[in-house]
């Protein structure tokens, strides 16, 4: 019997780690959309890139270093850009 309990007691809490750890991704999600929508009201260029490999991901994250200085926030495929300079810059490099 108390071989039964821990088993189940392990499967609990693997199922609530399970649900805390998708909560607060849902929950960066709706932060990041929230934010995107006041950044962009104040004037920022929103772009986003279509599904990438892991090693393109890794080149847009080395071209960023090297060539936007001005703030910029991200999540996912979504990119948020204070300067329109470098959103167009952004989108002229990785959109086509």
């Amino acid at each position: 019997m108390l071989k039964k309990k821990l088993l189940t007691d392990r499967t609990g809490d693997l199922q609530q780690q399970i649900l805390d750890d998708l909560g607060k991704k849902m929950s960066q999600e709706i932060d990041f959309e929230i934010m995107c929508g006041m950044l962009t009201a104040l004037g920022w260029t929103k772009v986003v890139l279509k599904p990438m490999t892991m090693e393109i991901s890794e080149e847009i994250d080395a071209w960023l270093v090297e060539n936007v200085s001005n703030p910029f926030e991200t999540m996912g495929l979504v990119w948020i850009f204070e300067s329109s300079k470098d959103a167009m810059w952004f989108k002229i490099r990785w959109l086509s």
